[in-house]
């Protein structure tokens, strides 16, 4: 079986070690943990909390086993974080993706991204850590695979790659079968999530409109025993982060502990079940 580990953004904000607590309690055996912009640890404090942040979690039974951060130019204090997630233990981080703002030329911005991807790569081979961009749904560069893959053709696969997000490609239009086949050794690690489209009658245009509402695994349009299944066949043998989000147009259920912790421990009773089920 996969190990889980948590996207813990829904219960960030915890101490530490009623998060530990919270994150062991719903079954996960690590975390995949916010280091960035607006978290409670950023770039800047990273550097002296992630030593702290592993031992509470070690003493919980938990890996910290990846980070979420928004990395993307090379400076003193990328380079001092990067020698911090490395002597903690940790191999693999999530580095920052491009969105497409208005009045932005794409071509412009993919050449940007693509030289900022090669010199990136210089430190995190330097540091002996491996970054990946998520895949994301929406006015990104990052959109899906296939153009995640033009922003690394000049990288090298065993230190930059792509954080496969199934959901967001269930958005994005980009099958399972060829998004894995596409990635091949840029496959660096994967993310749970599960959107569904809805749809409503536009306030002001009067047009049938769909929007994307993030429900619990077994609820949305990813096809999860599929999934499970060409990641075996691929061979991924790392952990697989749960993402823990849940919204309708009126609500966000993730701004909630209790009701959250309810629909992650449901979503890891599910992969489980699922894993079992595929002999994974």
């Amino acid at each position: 079986m996969y190990n889980l580990i948590a996207f813990c953004k829904w219960c960030q904000d915890l101490p530490l070690p009623e998060l530990a607590r919270n994150i062991k309690n719903l079954g996960f055996e690590g975390v995949d943990l916010p280091c960035r912009p607006n978290a409670p640890i950023t770039h800047q404090t990273g550097i002296d909390k992630l030593p702290e942040v592993r031992r509470v979690f070690e003493d919980h039974g938990l890996k910290l086993a990846r980070l979420v951060t928004g990395l993307r130019e090379s400076n003193d204090e990328t380079e001092r974080l990067l020698e911090t997630i490395n002597s903690v233990g940790v191999k693999k981080i999530r580095i920052g993706g491009y969105h497409i703002s208005e009045g932005t030329d794409p071509h412009q911005l993919l050449d940007t991204a693509r030289k900022n991807l090669v010199d990136f790569q210089t430190l995190l081979e330097k540091h002996g850590v491996k970054g990946a961009i998520q895949n994301h749904s929406g006015n990104t560069l990052d959109v899906n695979i296939s153009s995640c893959l033009l922003m690394l053709q000049d990288c090298d696969p065993r230190w930059v790659g792509v954080q496969y997000d199934p959901g967001h490609l269930t958005l994005s239009g980009e099958p399972v079968s060829l998004a894995i086949g596409l990635l091949g050794d840029y496959l660096h690690s994967v993310n749970f999530k599960s959107p569904r489209q809805e749809y409503f009658s536009h306030p002001k245009t009067g047009r049938l409109t769909f929007k994307p509402i993030w429900v619990p695994l077994k609820d949305g349009m990813l096809d999860l025993p599929m999934v499970l299944s060409a990641l075996k066949a691929a061979q991924y043998t790392d952990p697989i982060s749960i993402h823990a989000e849940y919204r309708s147009f009126f609500h966000l259920v993730e701004h909630h502990l209790k009701p959250t912790n309810t629909l992650v421990a449901e979503d890891v009773k599910y992969v489980r079940q699922l894993m079992q089920e595929l002999n994974i």
